[in-house]
């Protein structure tokens, strides 16, 4: 499946990307560690401790009010819990998706030890048709770490120095010509 492509963005200590500077988890931003109430669900990820609201038997927010991991409203069709999540914003970018990203999440327990995660995802603007894909989640009584992300951000300093000396070698090239 095709992805249309889109042009890198400069560097500067707010346009990087949220996982490198700590915002955000790269990749999945949901883990499998979710605690019910009537009204909510939390899905839990330990990278960056992302946390994500689900709230049930919701309708959407309006169009215009948009979240860095969107606007997450789940239901239960049987023993599956359903999270259908819109409303991203252009900062939210999965594997370069835009604003238009679609997700339907399915978690479905399949015995005591394993959780079937299922998800379809759709944004007109990125791929040319829905995708989907699924995988289990096993229980594990092994130690869960906490997620270090580069503790203190000590190589963002290096990372925006370099992003500078490449522009200014880009506009003294530029200047020659």
């Amino acid at each position: 499946m095709a992805q249309r492509s889109r042009p890198g963005p400069t560097i500067t200590r707010s346009s990087g990307p949220l996982s490198e500077r700590c915002l955000l988890g790269f990749g999945s931003t949901s883990g499998p560690l979710a605690l019910p109430d009537p009204d909510q669900i939390m899905i839990l990820s330990e990278m960056i401790h992302d946390a994500r609201i689900v709230r049930m038997n919701a309708q959407h927010l309006p169009k215009t009010i948009r979240r860095w991991m969107g606007d997450s409203v789940g239901h239960w069709e049987g023993d599956t819990l359903v999270v259908d999540t819109t409303n991203f914003n252009d900062k939210t970018r999965f594997r370069g998706s835009a604003e238009n990203l679609h997700v339907v999440e399915r978690f479905t327990r399949v015995d005591a030890n394993t959780l079937l995660y299922r998800f379809t995802i759709e944004d007109p603007d990125t791929w040319d048709r829905p995708w989907s894909g699924e995988y289990t989640w096993p229980a594990t009584d092994k130690p869960i770490y906490e997620y270090a992300c580069h503790e203190g951000n000590y190589a963002l300093g290096s990372v925006l120095r370099g992003a500078r000396r490449q522009e200014a070698e880009e506009a003294a090239a530029q200047a020659k010509k």
